[in-house]
């Protein structure tokens, strides 16, 4: 689930399956929808619910949304090695009064991370949000250093109360080098959890290239939306 006023700052992930429908239940009826790679999928738009079924077997596009008078943005994810459908909700804050002009950012969950420093050369923001009956982890990672910075996803590691999850990386970009960030090169992406639920413990270990320095990226959730 999404909040509507999260996703007019910045883009959620919605996965497509070859074969599969995606639905997502908008709050407000929706009044118009529009992608610049509409051959990537088709669409179809019945008062609250946008219906999606991808063309191509991978590809990713923004898709943006008017409902209820507000524009808000989705990112389409191709993912050929899911074989399930998935459903979303996007919700819209109940009027009580009248409500900032500004849209208010939410925290997901509490959050413990390692705190920031000028001194570290990685720095990194992680999201965590409900896919199903999985979760959906976005994440950028900057390189703050002057050197550059190995950041490998098998060195990420996900754990619950049960030891840790199996994910799968669905798609990264910023890097020209995927995974190799150069000084000031930033990278994001996102990860699936196929199946999981909260809390969830975060750790990925990043390689300073020359001095072999690590640093470890953190944070924990402790419920996700």
């Amino acid at each position: 689930m999404y909040d509507v006023r999260d996703l007019m700052t910045r883009p959620g992930i919605v996965v497509l399956t070859p074969g599969f429908l995606t639905v997502v239940d908008v709050d407000e009826q929706v009044e118009q929808a529009i992608s610049a790679r509409s051959d990537l999928f088709e669409m179809r738009v019945l008062g609250n619910s946008i219906y999606l079924r991808p063309t191509k077997r991978a590809g990713t596009t923004d898709l943006v949304v008017t409902a209820g008078g507000r524009v808000f943005m989705l990112r389409l994810v191709t993912d050929e090695k899911s074989f399930t459908t998935y459903r979303y909700r996007v919700r819209y804050p109940r009027q009580e009064g009248v409500e900032p002009v500004v849209p208010e950012r939410k925290e997901v969950g509490k959050k413990e991370s390692t705190p920031p420093s000028s001194s570290l050369p990685v720095q990194g923001e992680f999201t965590l949000t409900k896919a199903g009956d999985g979760l959906l982890l976005e994440y950028r990672v900057i390189n703050t250093g002057k050197d550059p910075v190995v950041l490998d996803p098998a060195r990420l590691v996900l754990r619950g109360k049960d030891g840790p999850f199996s994910f799968r990386l669905l798609w990264r970009e910023g890097a020209a080098v995927p995974g190799r960030l150069l000084p000031r090169e930033s990278e994001r992406g996102a990860f699936l959890v196929e199946r999981g639920t909260p809390p969830v413990d975060l750790k990925w270990t990043a390689t300073v290239v020359g001095s072999g320095r690590e640093v470890v990226l953190s944070q924990t959730w402790g419920e996700v939306r």
